[in-house]
């Protein structure tokens, strides 16, 4: 039986409550904490001009300068809460020039009212460098002439394919059919006229599985590691006690591959496409030791939704902590910008 409206939104509101909850959080399993980067005692730099820009670069989409290699993760769509969520996020994105990850746009895909949604967004933010996105298990039953019209209603200059099996086993509503997955990336890679970015939602990449993903086409992976919101917990918790549901996701309450030891599995697979990191990341320190260990973007998101249930003011008050600890990452490790980071094996 499908899912109706008022059921998506009640599972959407729980998503929110529930990613908050400490509960649902592996907090201190990212590895990042075995990561040092080199203090360099003398930098030969000014600190004004320490470099924390990059760029958009690939060959389905017009290259554009971003103002820091941090980006705001996929989180929440398709509901009346989530509009203004994401109008923040969006107007963020748009003064400050980071990408921002779209919530799942599942709903769209029977509900047509649905892509409203960001045709709000666009009014207020209408530079906002948006990432579409759509679960693996949708595309796979999915027309990629809707997959288009997805695209085409964020104005999305990439689009997210997420890759979730543990949350929707555990999820009641979950879709667990992932038959012919690599096939139907693949297929979207051909069709689509922006990049395509793999990305998992907290649980990670093993070596094998990003070797299967080399020969796609694709742009990038985020390996969205574990470390910060597991969507197993967060499915468990929205399960009554008394359920089996419940129970099962207590087993796998600390299941998947740390954001660390994903970022170490991309650099032994030897890919060609790009790799980008989030799961737990919460200082831009963290995102300093990503890039050091060849992240070219790094995600952050429950951060970034705290502070979008507060205030725009907020928000720009996250960013500008998290790039000037950036910054300072760099400064501190005699950095100039982020290719230098990566170059000088500053990581211990």
């Amino acid at each position: 039986m499908s899912e109706s409206n008022t059921q998506f939104e009640n599972r959407k509101r729980d998503h929110i409550r529930i990613a908050l909850d400490p509960r649902s959080q592996t907090e201190g399993q990212t590895g990042l904490d075995s990561i040092e980067l080199v203090h360099e005692a003398l930098p030969d730099l000014n600190f004004k001009e320490v470099d924390i820009s990059t760029s958009f670069s690939f060959s389905k989409a017009p290259s554009f300068s971003l103002s820091s290699p941090i980006f705001i993760s996929s989180m929440t769509a398709g509901h009346e809460h989530g509009r203004e969520i994401n109008e923040r996020l969006a107007r963020l994105s748009d003064r400050r020039q980071i990408l921002m990850g779209v919530g799942s746009q599942r709903r769209e895909l029977n509900d047509t009212n649905a892509a409203q949604e960001w045709t709000q967004v666009r009014k207020s933010a209408p530079k906002a460098r948006l990432l579409g996105n759509i679960g693996i298990a949708q595309l796979i039953k999915t027309p990629l002439d809707d997959i288009r019209r997805l695209v085409n209603a964020t104005e999305a200059v990439a689009l997210f394919v997420h890759v979730n099996p543990l949350q929707e086993a555990l999820q009641p509503e979950g879709t667990t059919d992932f038959k012919n997955s690599l096939q139907a990336i693949e297929n979207l890679v051909k069709f689509a006229e922006v990049p395509v970015i793999v990305k998992e939602v907290g649980c990670g990449f093993s070596v094998s599985t990003l070797k299967r993903l080399e020969g796609t086409g694709i742009a990038a992976v985020d390996v969205a590691g574990k470390g910060g919101t597991h969507w197993g917990r967060v499915e468990g918790y929205r399960s009554e006690e008394s359920a089996m549901l419940y129970h099962v996701a207590q087993t796998f309450a600390n299941w998947g591959i740390s954001t660390v030891e994903s970022l170490r599995h991309a650099e032994a697979a030897q890919v060609s496409y790009e790799v980008w990191a989030s799961g737990g990341v919460r200082t831009g320190l963290d995102v300093a030791k990503l890039c050091a260990l060849g992240a070219k973007k790094v995600g952050i998101a429950k951060p970034f939704l705290e502070a979008a249930l507060q205030s725009d003011e907020a928000l720009e008050n996250l960013l500008n902590r998290l790039e000037t600890e950036l910054k300072i990452a760099l400064f501190c490790t005699g950095s100039k910008n982020l290719a230098e980071l990566t170059n000088k094996k500053v990581v211990r």
